[in-house]
């Protein structure tokens, strides 16, 4: 019964996404009175790939269905634009790939900060101005080429920001190493994670956080 109503909610948000474009705005992935589901997308020799988003979600203790995209559901996940394995829908996000550090930010996006680990949510508190409005974050160095370069892209967009030195604030570091930081710059919006330099996306993210305050 449950799969069947789970179904029914894919083949309505795959409607939408024919008839408004894009499913993460015009219909988040929810349940019937709005909540936001959590679906994970998976196909044949995933193996570890998906094996590591299995045990993030089941750690976080969040509940998802998972659709294998060589199975009978495949074709409304490639309505939903989903073409590729892993792919974790969570509510009006899509997590493409199998690295599990976005998801813990797009969970507590949807779900909020308990499906956060202790660090992780002392981490991200930072992450949020004292009204709870999300700020942008970057966390670098002195050194790193791309992180000059993101802060300029900063400065001619006039996006404020803060600036963690990493090497230089012991407080930064901590955060940092809590959110599993791999390189530089990485770059925060609220609970929306952005690893290395980014022109896009993070922009348009940082520049609609900006007009929301």
């Amino acid at each position: 019964m449950l799969r069947i109503v789970f179904v029914i909610c894919l083949a309505f948000g795959a409607f939408q996404f024919y008839k408004h474009g894009n499913p993460f705005t015009a219909a988040p992935v929810t349940d019937k009175a709005g909540k936001p589901l959590v679906i994970l997308f998976t196909g044949p020799n995933c193996a570890e790939h998906c094996e590591g988003l299995r045990a993030t979600l089941k750690a976080r203790k969040v509940d998802f269905t998972e659709i294998d995209l060589a199975g009978p559901d495949g074709r409304l996940a490639r309505k939903y634009g989903v073409d590729a394995y892993p792919t974790t829908m969570i509510g009006k996000r899509m997590v493409r790939g199998s690295d599990v550090k976005p998801v813990a930010g797009a969970l507590a996006e949807a779900f909020g900060s308990d499906v956060l680990t202790r660090a992780e949510k002392m981490a991200m508190s930072n992450h949020f101005d004292a009204q709870g409005r999300p700020k942008v974050v970057l966390y670098g160095t002195t050194w790193c080429g791309y992180c000059a370069k993101q802060r300029a892209l900063f400065a001619e967009q006039q996006i404020p920001f803060d600036d963690i030195n990493v090497e230089a604030s012991e407080r930064g570091q901590l955060a940092y190493n809590a959110l599993a930081g791999t390189g530089y710059p990485l770059t925060y919006v609220g609970y929306n994670r952005f690893d290395g330099f980014n022109d896009d996306e993070l922009m348009a993210s940082a520049a609609a956080a900006v007009k929301a305050r």
